[in-house]
């Protein structure tokens, strides 16, 4: 009797694991869209012309057609625009598949399963004959999606574990492992204690930079977490809904040397900077803009390899995926033109050191398409003002900077400049517009809480850079989105604090932005992160924001639940973007059980779900744009 009932249940297993391994799966493949709008070229033969690419994009799947337009004049000038654009066809009700978005990549599942879901897949694009290339390039992961199956109909197997449960069983496609999923992603050197190791660039381990010692009420006590798995939803997703401007990315170059703290890589090197575009791309930035010490100083040579390094890769890429812009520092002007020289010396030296940093510029960087423009006028920002020079006047300020805009004037394209607001703007005609930019006020238990001005807990000088800015439409308009501040790590340090409110502050900054722009109100063409990798003064963004949540996970049957364990009262659920659930074999491989689960959902019934075998899930928080994604405890499931 025994041995009949023995028989009989592993007949029932053999029966059971069959019937998986006959289960229909969808198809999937993949399409990245690459490129910026190409421009300008002037066909009139003078500045007066300037003409963009313009043109379609077309995606077909099984049949199935999807268009775009692309032209600097309608604001479709992106790839990521264009992914938006295509993506939201894709997703009628009458397509034969089912399309997600990361960054400028189309992710595609067919409705149906089976072999029959293996669609053909191709692309298209036209595009002005001005030019000799189109701005934008679609590639496929192959000519049809694939995984489509019904199964080989294999009758049961070992069923072991972390095995399908059958010889003939066909699992969903691996979506990863484990290890690649909770290590660093992010382009910065990775900690002592990160289970994917160091990167091959680096020197040396970057373990993070605390808040000084005195600050023993600091909210932030890390300013700088050391580099995590930082979510890959693009920083433009924390706009407003439509939003169609540009993101600038604000980059210090001299990291490397010996008068800066390290963190663990060197600027001059390619392989660094190959990393850091590429990373910038994937978050979502349009323009690297590089803080730039000029051309004249010799102990500024390290600062001006790094800009070229950048240069010559950024121009390497096919259509110019990321912008190089330049934003003109006050100290690249500081040992040319020091304290201690009169007025009229000061206004001489100035004009002087600027035309020729200019003149650089315009012969090094701002002839090349990979060059940041607005309406064909390359841009270029300063960071400073007259308080940088006491002996000046106001007027004496616009002196100098009428001279450098004549002087720039007579390029073949002229240059527009933007400066650092301070409370207003002005109709000068060498100013062209205005940059936000971070507001920390000296360390004080309250005042590290005054995230959008110095002075006052209400944002107030965000408020009015916003409010001014509507007030002058003419003028260039860059707004900003920053996680905190705090420069106890600098050599030049106020200790200056802003705590980053575990996220929270990056939350606000980009609130602020749409309580003026976008729905009726009008567009903003411009944020600025502040910063990329100012590691010294707590801004930087390259290594992720830690929220201060940890993900804990349990299992009852197959019903799997979690919930987040806040380190900090500061901690905020709208610092996530979704949950995702994975399952993991024995080596680590990890397969999709849900994504994209709802911020508001703490519990997934994984009985039709995850097939048969043993299994360690996974249930990760996926943050939103530049924060730290965390991985929950493993849980086992036996199913």
């Amino acid at each position: 009797m025994q041995v009949r009932l023995h028989v009989l249940a592993v007949f029932t297993v053999a029966l059971l694991l069959g019937s998986f391994a006959l289960a229909q799966t969808p198809a999937t493949g993949t399409v990245t869209i690459q490129g910026w709008d190409l421009g300008p070229v002037y066909p009139c033969g003078n500045s007066s012309c300037p003409t963009y690419d313009s043109g379609m994009v077309q995606l077909t799947v099984g049949g199935f057609t999807v268009t775009t337009g692309f032209s600097h004049t309608i604001g479709q000038s992106t790839s990521e625009a264009l992914a938006i654009k295509l993506a939201n066809q894709l997703n009628a009700a009458n397509s034969p598949v089912v399309a997600t978005r990361s960054n400028t990549k189309l992710i595609l599942t067919s409705k149906v399963t089976g072999a029959t879901a293996n669609y053909a897949l191709s692309t298209a694009v036209t595009h002005s004959t001005l030019f000799p290339t189109a701005s934008f390039s679609l590639t496929t992961s192959g000519p049809a999606l694939t995984g489509g199956t019904a199964g080989s109909g294999g009758t049961g197997g070992s069923g072991g574990s972390g095995g399908s449960g059958g010889t003939g069983g066909k699992l969903p496609a691996p979506v990863g492992t484990l290890l690649k999923q909770i290590s660093n992603n992010t382009s910065l050197c990775s900690s002592a204690n990160d289970p994917g190791g160091n990167k091959s660039y680096c020197t040396s381990f970057f373990n993070g930079f605390s808040t000084h010692a005195i600050n023993v009420s600091a909210q932030t006590p890390l300013p700088d977490a050391a580099a995590g798995h930082v979510s890959n939803i693009s920083v433009r997703q924390l706009m407003y809904p439509g939003w169609n401007g540009r993101v600038l990315c604000e980059y210090q170059p001299w990291f490397g040397l010996k008068s800066h703290k390290s963190v663990g890589y060197n600027q001059n090197s390619p392989a660094t900077i190959a990393a850091q575009n590429t990373f910038m791309i994937a978050e979502g930035c349009d323009v690297n803009l590089i803080d730039f010490y000029g051309s004249l100083d010799p102990n500024q040579r390290f600062n001006l390899a790094t800009t070229n390094t950048i240069f010559a890769d950024l121009s390497a890429r096919g259509g110019y995926p990321l912008r190089f812009g330049i934003m003109e520092d006050k100290g690249a002007l500081k040992s040319s033109c020091p304290s201690g020289m009169t007025a009229a010396a000061t206004v001489t030296c100035l004009q002087n050191a600027l035309r020729t940093d200019m003149d650089y510029i315009n012969i090094h960087y701002a002839q090349s398409g990979v060059y940041w423009t607005d309406a064909g006028w390359p841009v270029v920002a300063y960071f400073g003002g007259i308080s940088d020079f006491p002996v000046l006047t106001a007027a004496d300020w616009d002196a100098v900077w009428t001279a450098v805009k004549a002087h720039t004037d007579r390029y073949t394209v002229p240059f527009k400049f933007v400066f650092q607001y301070g409370g207003k703007f002005t109709l000068a005609p060498y100013d062209n517009g205005r940059y936000a930019w971070a507001q920390p006020a000296p360390f004080a238990t309250p005042a590290q809480m005054w995230w959008g001005s110095r002075s006052n807990p209400s944002p107030i000088y965000l408020d009015s850079f916003y409010t001014t800015s509507l007030n002058h439409s003419s003028q260039l308009a860059i707004g900003a989105l920053y996680k905190g501040f705090d420069d106890s790590n600098a050599s030049w340090s106020g200790n200056r604090v802003t705590a980053q409110q575990c996220g929270q502050v990056l939350m606000n900054t980009a609130k602020e932005i749409s309580k003026f722009y976008g729905g009726s109100n009008p567009p903003l063409p411009y944020v600025q992160v502040v910063t990329w990798n100012d590691y010294e003064e707590g801004t930087a963004v390259e290594s992720g924001i830690d929220n201060c949540y940890s993900v804990h996970a349990s299992l009852s049957g197959n019903l799997l639940s979690w919930s987040l364990q806040s380190s900090d009262a500061y901690a905020s659920p709208s610092t996530v973007h979704h949950f995702t659930v994975y399952y993991a074999d024995a080596t680590g491989t990890l397969y999709h059980a849900a994504a994209s689960v709802p911020v508001t959902t703490a519990s997934l019934d994984l009985s039709t779900i995850v097939p048969p075998g043993t299994w360690s899930v996974y249930v990760e928080m996926v943050g939103q744009p530049l924060i730290i994604n965390r991985m929950s405890n493993a849980v086992t499931l036996i199913h």
